[in-house]
């Protein structure tokens, strides 16, 4: 081989091997080369290197430098610190370093802890978030291609209580590539309640911090929930939003405790869905159209939402063809302690705290063609739920029921502080309510048949159940005409001497038409005085006294039937029938009485026993649990 052409083949190979070197990690000890990069990123960003363990250089395809146990800090060496330990790697501008400048094209750093503001006030990454924003926005300096966080750590404030918390596992990618005017962010993190990743794309940072409207599309997942949106923004006068986007969870408690924030009446909803179009600026949103989706329900109509640094406020005006309400009443009466599941010193004790569902500030209004609430179906439903700090009142306008329309409104209220109890108003009226059906809906026996109009106005308070049930006071009254007691013809049991017909066909088959009945309750420190109980038909007329514990659940009365008789040939009235009525409101027993007729309303109020002993064995509810007397 000639000497040409074995110098040609060596210098190749010299450069070849040159070439693979430079593409190779070199681990060097030049702590000029971090004071060097320390420079350029203190001109460019604000921010200072220092390194404590070996640093490998690459210098192909492009130039990048990994330094080992780092510690970044704002301003100077002496500033605050903004990360510490683990890995920063750089890749740098080829053209900027060889005229002496550092550009960063790329930043990673792997497995270190970033430290963000500890306190109020704490000025830390303010300077260099505001030069890369001059930086994005084109107005000076150099901006990096991609920063990328690879196991980090985060300590900072929690936003919640302003206790030091800490995130782990933080990954984030922010990629901006040159031959694109689109950034893109990608990223997730956990802590102690769970993870969450988070999906940024379509936005042009130079048009956003310019003042321009930027295109964007975001999605964010935690453990209970995501939200999804597309849109346009701008930063210009405040940050705005417009587009669509959807929210879902799986618990909205649990999804504001993960915030800090509240909402009203949120202990209630668990599965929740919102989705529609939205506008957002200074801490508001609107909702021209929007759908909610909660336990199998479709409500569709408008809205807002504020948030404030107290209190958050919805704003919202829904429409459904078919309302389900029954998980609304279940989680109403497990939160109040009325469930079967809550045994009776469970429910007398649960307390009637309001502050749980007022954390936040709600008008509501609500409106459908058909709503079921358990079995009892009503249409034309038309509602609405006001929450405040103080207090929460919920408003039917109107609904039909089993042929009658029905209207009531009720408000809880509790002064400030801890101590003060709940005050408990309720007010309500129906007409043209057909009772037996009614009656035949909650599984009950249909005992009584005709149109039934009523009201009531009731009020008390208290800390708990039982001590709201022992000061109730108002006013029940119910009236029914032209209707029938079904299952008992009393008729028959005055001409038997107060005993029942045997058989069940006897009972089946037994009616009691009547012209006119009415009952009306006035209640005063928990019990129902019944001061007007009577029934009229052709053949008799029928009277009830008695009382009615809240508090104790139970039930005790007397009723008197009198036959539509002539007075015998000596000038006697006819003899009336007495029946006993007493127990638990779900076990009333019914007995005749062998007693002597009280004369007057005196005595015949004497004659109601002011104890509240049940006498006799526990039987089913109402009349048919009638028992006849067996003794004297």
């Amino acid at each position: 081989m000639s000497l040409r052409r074995t110098l040609s083949a060596l210098a190749l190979g010299l450069v070849a091997a040159g070439l693979v070197a430079a593409c190779l990690p070199w681990s060097i000890e030049a702590p000029g080369t971090a004071r060097f990069v320390s420079r350029g990123l203190q001109q460019g960003w604000g921010v200072a290197l220092a390194a404590r363990g070996r640093t490998e250089v690459v210098l192909l395809p492009l130039p990048r430098i990994v330094f080992e146990d780092i510690r970044l800090t704002e301003g100077d060496a002496a500033g605050p610190v903004l990360a510490a330990g683990g890995n920063l790697s750089l890749q740098l501008g080829l053209a900027a370093l060889l005229t002496g400048r550092v550009e960063v094209d790329s930043l990673t750093l792997d497995g270190s802890e970033l430290v963000l503001p500890q306190e109020a006030g704490d000025p830390r990454w303010s300077a260099a978030a505001e030069r890369l924003t001059h930086s994005i926005a084109g107005a000076d300096g150099d901006r990096p291609r991609r920063i990328i966080l690879a196991r980090c750590a985060l300590k900072g404030r929690d936003p919640r209580d302003g206790t030091l918390q800490t995130a782990r596992d933080v990954d984030l990618t922010i990629s901006w590539p040159a031959w694109s005017d689109s950034l893109a962010v990608n990223g997730g993190l956990r802590w102690s309640e769970g993870s969450a990743r988070i999906t940024l794309t379509d936005l042009r940072p130079y048009a956003l911090f310019s003042g321009g409207e930027s295109p964007f599309t975001a999605a964010l997942t935690w453990p209970t929930g995501s939200l999804n949106a597309q849109g346009n923004g701008s930063l210009r006068d405040g940050l705005k939003a417009s587009g669509t986007g959807s929210l879902q969870t799986r618990s909205l408690h649990k999804t504001l405790a993960l915030t800090g924030g509240g909402l009203a009446l949120s202990p209630f909803v668990e599965d929740f869905a919102v989705e529609g179009s939205f506008e957002a600026a200074s801490g508001q949103i609107q909702f021209p159209s929007v759908t909610v989706r909660s336990d199998g329900n479709v409500l569709e109509g408008a809205g807002s939402a504020t948030f404030g640094p107290k209190r958050n406020a919805v704003q919202a005006t829904l429409a459904a063809e078919n309302l389900n309400l029954s998980p609304l009443l279940a989680g109403l009466l497990r939160l109040t302690g009325f469930d079967r599941a809550a045994d009776d010193a469970a429910r007398h004790s649960r307390s009637l705290d309001l502050r749980p569902f007022t954390g936040g500030d709600l008008d509501l209004r609500i409106s459908a063609g058909n709503a079921r609430i358990g079995p009892v179906q009503l249409t034309d439903l038309a509602s609405s739920v006001l929450v405040r700090e103080d207090g929460i009142e919920a408003s039917l306008g109107r609904a039909n029921v089993r042929g009658g329309m029905v209207k009531g409104r009720v408000s809880l209220a509790a002064d400030g502080g801890e101590a003060a109890p709940t005050r408990v108003k309720a007010q309500g009226s129906f007409d043209g309510l057909d009772l037996g059906a009614l009656l035949d809906d909650l599984g009950q026996s249909r005992w009584v048949l005709g149109a039934t109009r009523g009201s009531l106005a009731l009020e008390g308070a208290g800390h708990d159940v039982d001590a709201l049930a022992r000061s109730v006071s108002g006013r029940v009254a119910l009236e029914s005409a032209d209707g029938a007691l079904s299952g008992l013809d009393l008729a028959d049991v005055v001409h038997r001497g107060g005993a029942v017909a045997p058989g069940a066909l006897a009972r089946r088959n037994g009616r009691t038409p009547f012209e006119h009945a009415a009952v009306t309750l006035l209640f005063a420190d928990g019990v129902g005085e019944i001061v007007e109980g009577r029934l009229a038909s052709r053949t008799l007329g029928a009277s009830l006294n008695g009382r009615v514990a809240l508090a104790d659940r139970r039930f005790q009365a007397r009723a008197e039937i009198l036959p539509r008789a002539t007075a015998s040939a000596d000038g006697a009235a006819p003899p009336a029938t007495l029946f006993e009525i007493a127990g638990p409101w779900d076990a009333v027993s019914v007995r005749a009485s062998a007693g002597p007729r009280p004369a007057g309303d005196e005595a015949r109020q004497r004659a109601a026993p002011d104890s509240f002993q049940r006498p006799g064995a526990d039987l089913p509810l109402g009349i048919r649990a009638y028992v006849p007397a067996t003794g004297p």
